[in-house]
């Protein structure tokens, strides 16, 4: 005979759970055994969570909590002063700066590089390099070496080749490049590659002044004409030198002209010019060589060196025509 062991265990399991049950309960005290107990202590209250401390009473006031602190210093500085800075802070630097002058920076601090800067101007030109000789800006730079002759190269032009430092280093002193190569620039506009330019040196400062008055005012340019007013200048600077040469400038401007006009005779480009000394008719550059030498015997420098100026002139104007010349061909209208 099998037994079904399902009820049993059923059974056993019930019989289990109101044994733990019957532990776990007590009864409800009648009122006359609850007048007479004594009151257990509470248990100890168990948590996991983190004390939670109460905060004490904050101050409304920054100043009731940091008595110290700067603000509060200040707060009570101005309760008890004027409200000025220095009364509540005499050792700054301000309050300082304010107690021992008149207000003038210079006068609290004249080493500072503003003051001496300013007692440097009352006592110099006001020019930096006079002031700071030592100064990075005013190491000399390396002088720029000066040459006697240029090549004329593509798009010259006498203004630029004047404001070159090696030549004059100064735009506007181009006249000095035309007058002194005024044998081969027939027109002080129009210059070509391949030109060799004299660059004249030991120029007095009323000739560089001369030459700078003119280019300021000389006019517009235009290409293939010999200006008027650049002629002009021409006169004028020749009449200058005349003016104030020495029996010895006469003599050797007359040598110069001897020696161009030799040159000239050589090419067949000799050439006839008209001057008051020769009673204002036109005459070879050879007769009027004679009379500037007759004027230097007869003690007149400076008519002697304008008259030798002009046949030096025109010799070399000779000279470069015959050359342009030498190559030319029969032109057919």
């Amino acid at each position: 005979m099998t037994i079904n062991p399902t009820p049993i265990r059923t059974l056993l399991a019930l019989l289990a759970v109101a044994v733990v049950a019957t532990g776990c309960v007590t009864a409800k005290p009648t009122e006359t055994e609850a007048g007479t107990a004594t009151a257990a202590a509470p248990a100890p209250a168990t948590s996991t969570a983190t004390a939670i401390v109460s905060a004490p009473a904050k101050p409304d006031d920054w100043c009731d909590r940091y008595p110290d602190s700067f603000v509060c210093q200040e707060s009570a500085a101005k309760a008890s002063d004027s409200g000025d800075w220095c009364t509540r802070h005499p050792d700054s630097f301000v309050c300082q700066e304010k107690a021992t002058d008149s207000g003038d920076w210079c006068t609290r601090h004249p080493d500072s590089f503003v003051c001496e800067e300013s007692a440097a101007k009352a006592t110099d030109s006001g020019d930096w390099c006079t002031r700071h000789p030592d100064s990075f800006v005013c190491q000399p730079s390396a002088p720029v070496p000066s040459i006697s002759a240029y090549v004329v190269q593509g798009g010259d032009h006498l203004w630029g080749i004047s404001s070159q430092p090696k030549v004059y280093g100064d735009p506007y002193q181009w006249p000095l490049l035309f007058k002194r190569n005024r044998a081969d620039i027939r027109d002080a506009d129009l210059i070509y590659p391949g030109q060799l330019i004299q660059i004249e040196r030991d120029l007095t400062d009323f000739q560089i002044q001369e030459a700078i008055d003119h280019a300021r005012t000389r006019g517009a340019w235009s290409l293939g004409v010999t200006e008027a007013t650049d002629l002009k200048y021409l006169e004028a600077t020749q009449a200058s030198e005349a003016r104030t040469a020495t029996a010895d400038d006469a003599a050797q401007m007359i040598a110069q002209a001897s020696t161009d006009l030799d040159a000239a005779k050589g090419v067949g480009g000799v050439w006839r010019l008209v001057d008051s000394a020769t009673g204002g008719s036109a005459v070879s550059i050879s007769k009027l060589l004679k009379a500037a030498k007759a004027k230097l015997e007869a003690g007149d420098a400076s008519e002697a060196y304008r008259m030798a100026k002009r046949v030096s002139e025109a010799a070399q104007m000779g000279v470069a025509q015959a050359a342009e010349q030498v190559d030319a061909g029969p032109a057919y209208n």
